[in-house]
């Protein structure tokens, strides 16, 4: 682990179809999710919980007049695929001083019908991760995420992502993260920039979703 404590915190696979998505990872993989909320800039999500720190974000189109939801239908193209990914840091706002990143709120508002705000940095940096600290007391987080993890009902037993997969741009991400990041990165040269892949490990074998 880096001196600012990275590590993967979530990675993002964009869909077309939500529901239809979370259809296809349990019948093919036996992956369950929960319902999170929506996104007020036009996507949708839903969560895959993988462990105590954690988890894979479904994010899918859900209003293509606002700006996220216009984005994201332009980036899928009709595919559903791996489309980002998050790390977490010790402490955000020196993360962000580190590389001269403005921090930023963003909003989501959640099934209960309630706001929830969150801090990130580097979401204008795509596709290079984003950096977004952990939210509340690490306990607390750790009793959550276990709720939402029996409450998705898996049936292969998922253990946390094993590696993510990246393309052209090497040298650009090892200045990004330092030389210390100690995150399992693959390259693969040829592949463009950004991430294309994730393994995630189960009771049943890896998973790896591209």
């Amino acid at each position: 682990m880096s001196s600012e404590g990275f590590f993967i915190d979530h990675v993002i696979y964009g869909v077309v179809d939500i529901d239809a998505a979370c259809e296809r990872l349990r019948d093919e993989y036996g992956l369950g999710w929960v319902p999170v909320g929506d996104h007020l800039g036009g996507t949708n999500d839903r969560m895959v919980p993988l462990g105590p720190d954690c988890f894979l974000e479904l994010l899918g189109i859900q209003d293509t007049s606002k700006d996220d939801g216009a984005w994201l239908a332009a980036t899928l193209q009709g595919q559903d695929r791996i489309l980002w990914w998050c790390i977490g840091v010790n402490d955000l706002d020196d993360t962000a001083s580190r590389r001269g990143l403005p921090i930023r709120a963003g909003e989501v508002s959640t099934t209960e019908g309630d706001t929830f705000v969150f801090r990130s940095a580097g979401m204008p940096q795509y596709p290079l991760p984003f950096f977004m600290a952990p939210r509340g007391e690490r306990e607390a987080r750790h009793r959550t995420q276990a709720e939402r993890y029996a409450a998705a009902n898996h049936s292969c037993a998922p253990a946390g992502v094993t590696w993510v997969e990246v393309g052209d741009h090497e040298a650009v991400l090892e200045g990004w993260l330092g030389p210390d990041h100690g995150l399992p990165i693959r390259y693969a040269p040829g592949t463009g920039p950004g991430i294309h892949a994730c393994g995630i490990a189960t009771a049943d074998g890896e998973i790896v979703l591209r």
